[in-house]
């Protein structure tokens, strides 16, 4: 059994680990109102992004995989003597992308392909890509690795601090009227990842009291886990990222701490000035990522 590990382009993941568990990548693509289109990645990067989202009136859109890409890359890893592929991605709920890469499996054949909806999305799905690759190098079948996946993501979640809600509205995540009434009172939004849908969980007056809503919630989750892993992420909130990641990394040294920013596809959907806290039962030290390796 040769197995191969494929995720999408929403993970934050740094290219050197990409490269070092040979991890396979199917991107995502954006497109403006004017009708440019990038595909995430490789065209298009967080900041220049963030620039366009501030100076145009209409919110892009965001792409899944097309299915026929999903196709070609499962025979390509076919082709070079793969006999299994685990596809993790993000979550089912916010997008189709673990959909169609369900569907590309069963249309291929000579590979077994197992799919993983990890019910989240950037960085945090990353934890579960490193975590399935170091299980895969550890000689685990693709089962069991499977099984352990299933089992961690009862122990995996997110909370999120974003400036308003407008983007989530626009995009469809979120209804009109949770967006109407933060506005109106003019509340900080906080959200969670519930079951692959983001929900409002709690609103506060400032940005501050928000940021420290997510940490006292997240550490509250993580209390009685013997391994943590936590994911700092932020979209054009470096500061505060930055911020959150420094008290973190000062007052839990037996944690791993990653840092990282929203690529392009979750920075559409939850807009400039978002902060993610994420976490896990699992110790992956290799994502020990800090704001300066960024």
């Amino acid at each position: 059994m040769k197995i191969a590990v494929m995720t999408d382009s929403t993970t934050s993941l740094p290219q050197r680990l990409l490269d070092k568990y040979n991890i396979s990548v199917v991107s995502l693509s954006i497109t403006f109102a004017n009708g440019d289109n990038y595909i995430e990645g490789k065209e298009l990067n967080a900041s220049e992004l963030y620039r366009r989202m501030k100076s145009e009136k209409t919110l892009p859109t965001t792409s899944q995989p097309a299915i026929g890409n999903v196709i070609e890359e499962y025979e390509r890893l076919r082709d070079a003597g793969y006999t299994d592929v685990i596809g993790l991605f993000l979550s089912d709920g916010i997008s189709g992308t673990y959909q169609a890469a369900t569907q590309a499996g069963e249309m291929v054949e000579g590979i077994n392909v197992h799919t993983f909806d990890s019910k989240l999305s950037g960085m945090i799905l990353g934890g579960y890509v490193i975590y399935a690759a170091e299980r895969v190098e550890a000689g685990l079948t693709a089962d069991e690795v499977m099984n352990e996946l299933l089992e961690m993501r009862e122990y995996t979640g997110a909370l999120v601090v974003v400036d308003d809600l407008k983007n989530l509205q626009k995009s469809g995540r979120i209804t009109g009227a949770q967006a109407f009434i933060v506005s109106l009172l003019k509340m900080k939004p906080v959200l969670e990842f519930v079951d692959g849908k983001i929900l409002p969980l709690d609103k506060v007056r400032t940005k501050k009291r928000a940021i420290k809503t997510i940490e006292q919630g997240v550490l509250d989750r993580v209390k009685d886990y013997d391994n943590v892993t936590l994911f700092v992420v932020n979209g054009d909130a470096k500061e505060d990222g930055i911020k959150l990641y420094n008290h973190l990394k000062e007052n839990y040294p037996n944690y791993v701490i990653n840092y990282s920013e929203f690529t392009p596809v979750i920075a559409t959907h939850l807009g400039v000035g978002s902060v993610a806290l994420g976490f896990t039962n699992k110790h992956i030290a290799t994502l020990a990522n800090s704001p300066e390796e960024e």
